[in-house]
């Protein structure tokens, strides 16, 4: 597999679990509408310290993880790609242990309450299984690299001859 579609999918994946993680705080606040408990659940989880301490930092990270996974993609180092598959690990075991928690609690009764951290839980293992095989291949040469062109020695080889 190439590295544009590996980042691709990457890409993707962020954005999904952006995507499901607002549709989560959505269903939530609907939830609480209907449920006409005063917003009971909102205010228990994530409450207010979890709105402005993590949630608002949490979809920024996600919504900025695209750009920057196709930002390093040029760098001659593939340290920046491990930290990718470092932080979609950590943001992986994160949501696990909290969806567990829920489940251990019995804040969520039902399947259909847990459907959407399924997909966000499998949507994360495909993050981290595509980083990892991105993190793994080859830095590519950059073309500056090889600025004197196909046919003409580098002057960095100490030669100057041209093409025949």
């Amino acid at each position: 597999m190439d590295e544009l579609s590996l980042r691709t999918q990457i890409s993707f994946g962020w954005i999904t679990n952006l995507l499901v993680s607002s549709v989560m705080l959505l269903f939530m606040t609907i939830e609480s509408v209907l449920a006409d408990n005063d917003f009971r659940s909102l205010r228990l989880d994530p409450g207010m310290e979890g709105v402005k301490g993590s949630l608002v930092y949490l979809l920024a990270f996600y919504a900025l993880m695209p750009v920057c996974v196709n930002l390093v993609a040029g760098f001659r180092t593939r340290v920046f790609r491990w930290i990718a598959v470092a932080c979609a690990s950590v943001g992986f075991v994160f949501f696990l242990l909290h969806h567990l928690s829920h489940w251990y609690f019995g804040t969520r009764p039902d399947f259909t309450s847990h459907v959407l951290d399924l997909i966000l839980h499998t949507v994360g293992i495909w993050v981290i299984v595509n980083s990892i095989k991105w993190a793994r291949l080859p830095v590519a040469m950059r073309e500056t690299d090889n600025a004197a062109g196909p046919g003409l020695a580098s002057l960095a080889e100490g030669q100057y001859a041209t093409r025949s």
